[in-house]
């Protein structure tokens, strides 16, 4: 890479100095479950600073949810971050597509590094320009979004009352963690919409890629009464694509989307009506805004979401939900609120809060956070 290619800035919105921090986030609930005994009692996410000239300070997060989820984890994230800020630095913070061309030629992959690094220029941009991320990411499409419940893989019995006790806190959109045996997961489906009936507009059983094509198929038909989403039920597309012709409910595409291509791979074969964007997973909100576009032209409907994380990690989601438009949104995540101990949130004030299951988002600048770094102790490094 050349300078002539990537011209540095000398003004005040030069990127100075990024800053990075390992967190790490005990759970407010005993465990989060997913298929294939991934259990956590604790996630460890990375935030990012980045520092503009003049003083201004933007943050973001990704967190990967363990190290067998999505591609990473918390040590690779930290080292791709330090391998990367070197250089952003020098770089205006107001060209988000500059700082996106320039990671993706430093390195490949690595995309919850760039994430986390991507948000903090969006935070950055935001307060330099006075103005919040989600009027910079198209607009404000909708004054509050639909925050969806995701209940832990349990036993039929656990995760009814799980819902039950969401759904007295006012939820209605629910994301069901499943994956392992079918016939077992069909009986948590039926317990769960039985225990929600009357609470519940949306609903998507979510097995995170756990299944083989006829373990999805057994599925299918032991929950044809059910109004369910099936979310990610096998790994790749070519095993969904074989599934739709199959199954009567909507499918949710999520983890076998990483890019544009992969999405328009996706409505070639029509392969599912939803797509879950996860910024940590795509490498960032610029991408994410990018993926929402193309699946909005081709009527694909959204979701919103990320591997948990505190709430920086949620602000970026919230500004990326609402500025969607209404009718393509079905629910955003908020996993913050309910699944992290609230001590482990200080850091941070303001941002999105959720209110009988709706998020709700102030018009303060960048992402709309104050932010007390030194709550989170020393940093790993600091490049400037």
């Amino acid at each position: 890479m050349t300078s002539q290619s990537v011209p540095t800035s000398r003004g005040p919105a030069t990127i100075s100095r990024i800053r990075a921090f390992a967190i790490r986030l005990p759970l407010s609930v005993p465990e989060y479950a997913m298929s294939h005994e991934r259990v956590m009692a604790h996630v460890d996410t990375t935030v990012v600073e980045m520092e503009s000239a003049d003083g201004t300070r933007g943050y973001g997060e990704a967190c990967t949810l363990g190290s067998s989820y999505i591609d990473g984890f918390a040590g690779s994230t930290v080292a791709a971050v330090h391998e990367l800020g070197g250089a952003l630095v020098g770089l205006d913070a107001r060209d988000a597509g500059v700082l996106n061309t320039v990671m993706d030629r430093q390195v490949k992959g690595h995309r919850p590094a760039k994430a986390a690094l991507d948000a903090a220029g969006w935070d950055l941009r935001g307060k330099l320009l006075g103005v919040p991320v989600y009027t910079l990411l198209g607009g404000r499409q909708q004054e509050s979004y639909p925050v969806f419940h995701p209940v832990t893989l349990s036993t039929p019995e656990a995760m009814a009352r799980e819902a039950r006790d969401r759904a007295d806190a006012g939820y209605r959109h629910w994301q069901l963690k499943l994956g392992n045996d079918p016939v077992a997961d069909a009986q948590r489906v039926h317990a769960v919409a039985e225990a929600l009936a009357g609470h519940r507009d949306f609903l998507t059983s979510d097995a995170n890629g756990g299944w083989t094509l006829a373990d999805a198929i057994r599925f299918a038909r032991a929950v044809e009464d059910v109004d369910t989403y099936v979310e990610q039920p096998c790994a790749t597309l070519a095993d969904m694509h074989h599934l739709r012709s199959r199954l009567r409910q909507p499918m949710v595409v999520d983890e076998a989307v990483v890019t544009v291509e992969d999405l328009l791979a996706c409505v070639r074969l029509n392969a599912a009506e939803a797509l879950n964007i996860k910024p940590a997973r795509v490498g960032g909100l610029t991408k994410a805004a990018r993926i929402r576009d193309v699946a909005h032209a081709a009527g694909v409907m959204v979701m919103v979401d990320d591997p948990m994380g505190g709430m920086v990690a949620m602000a970026g989601i919230a500004h990326l939900a609402v500025s969607c438009e209404p009718g393509q949104l079905l629910a955003a995540t908020h996993m913050a609120s309910t699944h992290i101990d609230p001590r482990a949130l200080a850091a941070t004030v303001g941002g999105p809060v959720v209110c009988e299951g709706r998020g709700w988002l102030g018009d303060r600048a960048g992402l709309g956070m104050d932010v007390d770094a030194a709550a989170w102790g020393a940093p790993l490094f600091v490049i400037s």
